[in-house]
Order: C-alpha cells, then structure tokens, then sequence
C-alpha cells in the first residue's frame, strides 16, 4: 500500500489524495485517528471546524474550486499554480467560456500533531500536491516548510488557499463587470442566466467562508494552544484575508442586487411598452371591427349599403376614427 509521504528531521508530511479504504484505515491503526473524524471525510459530512484529541488535532477547512474543460486528451485542465511558494501567487484565470461555471465546494481535512501533518483532499486542491512534490524534490523547501513543525506547515498551506479564494473573488467581480456592460447592451434570458448563477456562486461563497472566519479569530486569540504556539500573527494574517474576501463577496453582492433591480425595471419597461403598443394598435382597430360587423350583416335597411361610393365613406370613418383615439391619447399623455 503506498502512503505518499515526505519526511524531514523526524517530521512526516503524509499527502492523501482521495484516500483509499485502505489508507484509511493505516491512518486509524499507525496514528489512532478516530473512526469517526475519517469516514466523515469520506462521506463529506463535516463544515469547517477545530476539533482537538488528546494526540492529534483536526481541522476542517472549505475551498472554492470550478470545474474547468477537459482537454483533448480528457484530463481536467485544473489551475495549477507554476510556484505555489512565491512572494506573489498569481491569480486563476478563467476564459469568457466559465461566466457561467458553479462554484463548488472542495473540502480538506488537517490531522495535525507533534511530528506529523496528514493532509485528506482531493483533485479540487492541486496546489497541495504541487507543494507536497516541491518538498520532495528540494530540501531547501522541506527545511522551509517542514523545519518549523506542523503548526507552521498548517499555516503555509492555509495561507495558500486562502490567496487563491482571492482569484475566484477577482473572477466574481470580473463577472458583475460583464453583465453590468452587457446590461447596456441588451437585456434577456442570457442576462438573467448570468445574474441568477452569479448570485448563487456568491451564496456557495460565503456559505464556505463565514464559518471559517471564527475558527481563525480563535487561533488568533490563542484558543488552541497546540496550534497557536508562536503562531498568532500568522493566523492574524489569515483571518485578514479571510475578513477582506468576505468584505468583497458583500460588495459583490449589493452591487449585483442593484444590476437586477435594473434589469427587471428594464424587462418591466419592455412588457409595458409591448402593452401600449397592443393596444393603441386595438384601439386603432376598434372602428374598422364595429363598420366591418356592421356592414357584413345579411339585412336590409342599412343607410348607402346599395350606393357605389359607400366603400369611400366607410374607408373614411375608420381613418377618423382612428385619428381621433390616437388624438385622445396624445392628449391624455399615454402616448
């Protein structure tokens, strides 16, 4: 059975990418993490939390992750971050074919204790295994990453996905930017579409960070000692970043909120304009329809329905008709 791992002055970093029944349970029999805290990785039944056992603790963390294309030879064409450890991370970048892309929900799960960091994930978080074969080829990234103990490496990879909730943050706004244009343009089903896929990407969005906003002012406040020690401006400096994506996400909101008051007001114009013109076009008609029923009745007695000119006659009553209820409607301002 192979369990990826790295290990450094006695330190291991175990990597487990949809783990295995098997792996599992090594990690219940070599490290006595309970039962329970494993399969709820499996079953996906955990929201982000802090849970410390007398030997290890757990932490539970939410991540964005859009499915991107596959490429021709069928793989997913995932973000892949060129040097998850650079001073600046660059950004996702999404082509104008994932406007309407859903953002979902990747969840990782942290076993940390003294000499150890156990990391469960999936293929929603590459940038984990980037950095995991970073530190098997480099020392100088174990001795970095590694060097400083599992607190420290927690934080590291924290730090990572966190910057990288700033990109599809960016892709959010870079939504709203194109719809408020496309807005100027014209208004419809596709718009709608947009407005209604961005909206629910936002709620999927603060869904996954609001609970993550407590648990690291708790780190901050040095709640979890085995996790705090020395470590509090780091967590400081996440939950700053936490606390801007959220101040984004409620921007980003109210800015759509009013981008569809608008749209509705403009699709409301639009069926009312539609109306008015129905009905000035009824009320044009109304003339012809009462000359046309009354003429058309097989009776005898109506006045000139035997004269030749009665065709002209008819002709111009309906023109004065209609000139007239066009004339009144001007008058009265509903035209």
């Amino acid at each position: 059975m192979n369990v990826p791992t790295v290990t450094h002055n006695g330190f291991s970093f175990i990597n487990l990418n949809k783990p295995t029944a098997e792996q599992i349970a090594f990690l219940n029999k070599n490290f006595g993490f309970s039962m329970l805290h494993l399969e709820d990785y499996l079953y996906k039944t955990q929201i982000p939390k802090i849970e410390v056992d007398e030997d290890y603790s757990l932490f539970v963390m939410d991540v964005p992750y859009i499915q991107q294309q596959k490429t021709k030879a069928g793989a997913p064409n995932n973000t892949v971050i060129p040097n998850v450890l650079s001073s600046r991370t660059p950004f996702p970048s999404f082509p104008k074919s994932a406007k309407r892309k859903r953002i979902n929900i990747g969840e990782v799960d942290f076993f940390v204790g003294k000499d150890y960091l156990v990391i469960l994930h999936d293929d929603r978080t590459p940038q984990i295994d980037e950095l995991f074969d970073m530190c098997k080829i480099s020392s100088k990234h174990r001795d970095d990453l590694m060097g400083k103990g599992s607190a420290y490496l927690l934080y590291r990879i924290a730090d990572i996905l966190v910057d990288i909730s700033f990109g599809y943050v960016e892709d959010i706004t870079s939504t709203i930017d194109y719809i408020d244009r496309l807005l100027e343009e014209k208004s419809g089903a596709a718009l709608i579409e947009d407005i209604s896929i961005t909206r629910r990407n936002i709620v999927v969005f603060e869904t996954m960070i609001k609970p993550l906003l407590p648990i690291f002012g708790e780190l901050e406040r040095g709640k979890y000692p085995k996790l705090t020690h020395e470590m509090t401006d780091y967590w400081s400096n996440l939950l700053d970043h936490l606390q801007k994506i959220w101040e984004r996400l409620e921007d980003n909101k109210e800015l759509l909120a009013g981008i569809a008051t608008s749209n509705e007001s403009i699709l409301s114009n639009r069926s009312n304009e539609l109306v008015k013109f129905l009905t000035v076009i009824t009320s044009i008609s109304f003339p012809f329809v009462i000359v046309n029923n009354l003429y058309s009745m097989n009776v005898k007695g109506l006045p000139y329905a035997d004269s030749p000119w009665i065709v002209y006659l008819l002709f111009l009553a309906i023109l004065a008709g209609g000139v007239a209820i066009v004339s009144y409607f001007k008058y009265r301002d509903w035209l």
